[in-house]
């Protein structure tokens, strides 16, 4: 065993595979999603029926801070996005700045 604890052993092919893959994020209906180096915040307010005018696909309906409506399909989320809270979409979407941060007077 030359000294070499097998538990410390790192299967580089899988580690680059696992590393690799994307991780697809779970939308739901009525959660908050936030793309935090754009800044931009989503509510995912419903999903659409299967449309016949999109070969019967359905898509999540969302809400961006601004008010803006946008559809995705449910097999294709925006990428970069995590979960976020209704407290951050709705500091985002009342401009609210952090209290943390310095302000300019």
């Amino acid at each position: 065993m030359n000294g070499i604890d097998n538990n410390k052993v790192v299967n580089l092919d899988a580690f680059r595979k696992e590393k690799n893959t994307i991780k697809i994020l779970q939308i739901h209906v009525g959660d908050y999603y936030a793309h935090l180096e754009m800044g931009v915040y989503l509510h995912c307010v419903g999903i659409t029926e299967p449309m016949h005018t999109k070969d019967a696909e359905q898509h999540f309906v969302v809400e961006d801070h601004f008010g803006n409506l946008v559809t995705f399909r449910i097999d294709d989320p925006p990428p970069d996005f995590v979960e976020s809270s209704l407290e951050e979409f709705a500091t985002a979407a009342m401009d609210i700045p952090d209290p943390d941060d310095p302000q300019v007077s």
